[in-house]
């Protein structure tokens, strides 16, 4: 009996997945996500002219690679406060480690946990916020605007005036 049920379930999945499958098949369409972002890449690529997306895998290419992304450092008052925060988490941190080795109380243990936890999460916090603006380094690209010669200048004042 349950032979005869999961053959007629295996009938019904081939019923649903085959004809999608065979219409893909036919009109052309990859079959592969590596495929499709080839594909995509290449249409990026056209409407950069000048830059290439395609991974570098020459020496030559290699050295004509950009210089690091430089990060900018945050304001000094930002980096002040940040500083003085690590400062404080770090010394209550080993205040309540040493206040939990002299007295071993559950609520001693359970404050330097605590501490030790807050000190953990504001480290991870400190380095999410120095890998997001390093990533933002390496991906924006500064968009220059373009010269415009004094031809186009007095056309577009006849035009508008």
């Amino acid at each position: 009996m349950e032979i005869v049920a999961f053959g007629c379930l295996a009938i019904v999945w081939a019923a649903f997945l085959v004809p999608p499958a065979l219409r893909k098949h036919r009109e052309g369409r990859p079959s592969s996500s590596v495929v499709l972002f080839r594909r995509q890449l290449s249409t990026l690529e056209r409407a950069t002219p000048g830059t290439t997306l395609r991974p570098l895998g020459t020496q030559a290419a290699m050295n004509r690679l950009p210089a690091a992304p430089v990060v900018k450092a945050p304001p000094p008052e930002v980096a002040q406060r940040r500083r003085e925060v690590l400062m404080v988490l770090g010394g209550a941190s080993v205040f309540t480690f040493l206040v939990a080795f002299v007295a071993t109380s559950l609520l001693t243990v359970l404050l330097f946990s605590a501490t030790a936890g807050a000190l953990g999460a504001y480290l991870y916090a400190l380095v999410q916020i120095r890998q997001r603006a390093e990533e933002a380094a390496i991906k924006v690209r500064v968009l220059r605007p373009q010269r415009i010669g004094s031809s186009a200048i007095a056309v577009r004042r006849t035009v508008n005036s």
